[in-house]
């Protein structure tokens, strides 16, 4: 379990009291389903999707069998640390997401925190081709589903239709490679006289821009996923993919098309910035039009979208994604398992809620075919139609062997990061790019060895042949039956 320190144990006991508080006044209560069971607790952060949720609960609170749900909403952070308060309490909602735990699924199903779910026939069989071992299924029995699809990537380049058009520019052809952007950007910029910025972006999250650079990376070539080489399980921050995208970035610094104080700026900051006029460009995922829109709706109006970005016009596009996890779990110790089983058999594993999630804009459904004929903004309907075409499920080491999940326990985190060292190379903090990146190679390749060594100490079938996938290719899904013949 993650550390907890005072202020936010005080942290959590006040926003458990206070959602226990919140439930008490509709009549249900955390864990334990309610008074007497007449009543489900939901917790999740989930932001874009409590709407959905919200008509979905009164919907099942008026059929035949259904009960009252009590939804209270964190973000990852504070849902972290609130269930790991309710943990200690045995006051674990009926259902809840696992963000800001940090912990693999398989941890915390064996440090009791969840119960197998026991869906309904229909319901299994519209999730069991999304369903892995040592992700969402464990032992043979299923303890999640994912509602998402794997086929996303977080690195889009959204834009100001009506900047990049008083520049000059065509806002139907975005740029698509590294010196097409920078001279977009500069465009853009003087075309403005000075009333607005080329590009903008959140440096001030290292987190965000570690899965960023990961995908560019992957879109400029790189053949593995954060860092890591699919066919050696070799660790190669150091490669020249990575390099490059960092170079194409740091350019853009020297350029001065980046907004000044970006540096520290989260993507709430960076995104109210961009959607106010001050760039023209923005870095962002799939989630970018439904956050945006919420605050700023007439937004809708100018917004566009360009695929990720690649070194020259002769690459094409391929981003690969892991398999997602899953989303809703089941307390222990809930009081009215039946009634939370059916909730999510017959709302959330339907094509109903996938079209629900594309209304949203958030990441694609699980079932990506339904986003055409969602009321999703056109933008964001493109986007999705360049992640079927090139985004592809990657090799995952848990999936061919479940022990991997006790490296996963024993691994601890390698500092810094890659979206450390991107963070720092924009600010000017790191001047030795290759040198940061060759030494995070180093140390993760180091810290994973040490990892397996421990897991194996405790029993766990584990060698570094389980990170190596000599037979993944290049823009092809690795599915699960090319596991078994590695």
């Amino acid at each position: 379990m993650t550390a907890m320190t005072r202020r936010g144990f005080l942290g959590a006991a006040g926003a458990l009291a206070a959602a226990a508080a919140t439930s008490a006044c509709g009549g249900g209560g955390a864990g334990g389903g309610g008074a007497g069971g007449k009543s489900l607790t939901w917790w999740d952060h989930q932001n874009q999707l409590q709407k959905a949720k919200a008509d979905i609960f009164a919907k099942y609170a008026k059929s035949p069998g259904g009960v009252p749900v009590q939804y209270t909403y964190y973000n990852p952070a504070k849902l972290g640390q609130a269930l790991q308060l309710a943990k200690q309490s045995d006051q674990l909602p009926d259902i809840r997401s696992n963000g800001g735990l940090n912990m693999p699924a398989a941890a915390l199903v064996a440090s009791g925190w969840a119960q197998p779910l026991t869906l309904s026939d229909a319901a299994k069989a519209r999730v069991e081709d999304s369903l892995i071992e040592g992700l969402h299924v464990f032992d043979g029995k299923t303890y999640a589903f994912p509602i998402f699809s794997h086929q996303v990537y977080v690195a889009a380049n959204w834009f100001n239709t009506e900047l990049v058009g008083r520049a000059g520019l065509d806002p139907q052809a975005p740029p698509k490679t590294y010196d097409e952007f920078r001279a977009a950007a500069k465009k853009v910029q003087s075309a403005s006289g000075g009333a607005a910025y080329g590009w903008i972006w959140n440096i001030g999250m290292p987190d965000r821009l570690g899965e960023q650079i990961h995908d560019i990376a992957q879109a400029a070539g790189f053949a593995g996923g954060k860092g890591m080489l699919y066919e050696t399980g070799e660790f190669a921050f150091h490669s020249e993919e990575y390099l490059n995208a960092i170079e194409f970035l740091v350019s853009l610094r020297r350029d001065k098309v980046l907004v000044p104080g970006a540096n520290s700026w989260l993507d709430d900051v960076a995104r109210a910035r961009w959607t106010a006029g001050t760039a023209a460009y923005y870095f962002d995922g799939p989630w970018c039009p439904g956050v945006a829109l919420q605050d700023t709706p007439e937004f809708g109006k100018k917004l566009g979208v360009g695929p990720i970005l690649v070194p020259d016009a002769g690459t094409t596009v391929a981003t690969y994604h892991v398999p997602q996890p899953g989303d809703y779990w089941l307390s222990p110790k809930t009081r009215n398992a039946a009634a939370a089983n059916a909730l999510l058999s017959d709302h959330f594993t339907t094509e109903e809620y996938s079209v629900q999630i594309a209304n949203t804009m958030s990441q694609p459904p699980r079932d990506i075919s339904v986003v055409d004929r969602s009321e999703a903004h056109a933008a964001y309907k493109q986007l999705v139609g360049w992640f079927k075409e090139s985004v592809f499920l990657s090799p995952d080491p848990i999936v061919g062997n479940k022990d991997i999940q006790q490296v996963l326990i024993e691994d601890k985190p390698v500092r810094p990061t890659v979206g450390d060292i991107v963070q720092g190379a924009l600010t000017g903090d790191v001047t030795d790019v290759r040198g940061a990146l060759t030494k995070l190679s180093s140390d993760s390749a180091k810290e994973r060895d040490r990892a397996i060594a421990a897991a194996k100490a405790k029993g766990a079938k584990v060698s570094l042949d389980d990170f190596a996938f000599p037979n993944w290719k290049p823009r092809e899904d690795y599915t699960k039956p090319m596991y078994g013949e590695r």
